[in-house]
């Protein structure tokens, strides 16, 4: 196409260009104005985020020093590190001696790799006492909680009782089978 008029040639020039470069700013200006709006919303969630962190220190703070306590009881207590067996007869025997047992008998099983964690270990022991009722095995159980080092389970007592009459003070004997449980921790 031809312009008719020379004259005409220069502003329509002059005009198309200017409408390029218009829009050519108009352009980048949205851009800048997009990149400032997502770098406002980027610092706003940060000093949001920064903002809550600063509101549940203090909360954090007392949930990781009751960790760090729980972690130092679990550490003390035997249950992580390689197993006790001379501390668990020794509990064994003062609980016999504390609970005026005729005869206490216990066979202890080789350790062996629990099936339900890595590195956790797993002791069998199996022990028969007289004369217990009830409420002594009861206590023999207890007893061993508090002074045995580890953790154990109880994976079955059976309790035979000669008399009929427990409340009388009538006894029987016990067999027991427990778990002990040991954590060996990772050597890194």
């Amino acid at each position: 196409m031809r312009i008719l008029n020379p004259k005409l040639r220069l502003p329509i020039t002059l005009l198309i260009a200017s409408l390029l470069i218009g829009s050519l700013v108009f352009h980048y200006s949205l851009q800048a104005r997009l990149a400032a709006a997502n770098r406002l919303i980027h610092e706003e969630t940060v000093a949001a985020e920064a903002a809550r962190n600063v509101r549940e220190a203090p909360t954090r703070l007392i949930q990781d020093q009751a960790e760090a306590a729980l972690h130092e009881r679990i550490r003390v207590s035997g249950f992580i590190g390689a197993e006790d067996r001379a501390g668990w007869i020794t509990a064994l025997s003062e609980t016999r001696t504390l609970l005026n047992l005729n005869s206490l008998s216990w066979h202890l099983s080789p350790q062996t790799q629990s099936p339900l964690a890595p590195n956790l270990k797993l002791s069998r022991m199996s022990f028969s006492a007289t004369p217990l009722n009830p409420a002594s095995l009861s206590r023999l159980i207890a007893q061993l909680r508090a002074t045995a080092p580890g953790r154990f389970t109880v994976e079955s007592c059976s309790l035979m009782l000669e008399g009929q009459d427990t409340s009388q003070g009538d006894s029987g004997q016990a067999t027991c089978h427990l778990n002990w449980w040991t954590l060996t921790p990772n050597a890194d």
